[in-house]
């Protein structure tokens, strides 16, 4: 996690400049914005005894080994 200096945080406040953190879930060299799309991509990468769990489509944020912004 990036952390702001003491100078930066004084420049937010000043302007009114917020920040938010956002949870990336990781299965693999996979990212996802949200846990269910993780999850919907592990069953279907593998068998893990979790057929009672609720599915549907999912979306990967990217993949690890290429660049943090790009999308998979």
């Amino acid at each position: 996690m990036m952390k702001n200096t003491d100078k930066e945080v004084a420049q937010m406040g000043h302007y009114g400049i917020t920040c938010e953190q956002k949870p990336v879930y990781r299965y693999k060299q996979y990212q996802y914005g949200k846990l269910q799309d993780a999850i919907n991509f592990a069953k279907l990468d593998g068998d893990h005894g979790d057929e009672n769990l609720s599915g549907g489509n999912f979306t990967p944020l990217g993949n690890n080994e290429e660049s943090e912004s790009s999308t998979h």
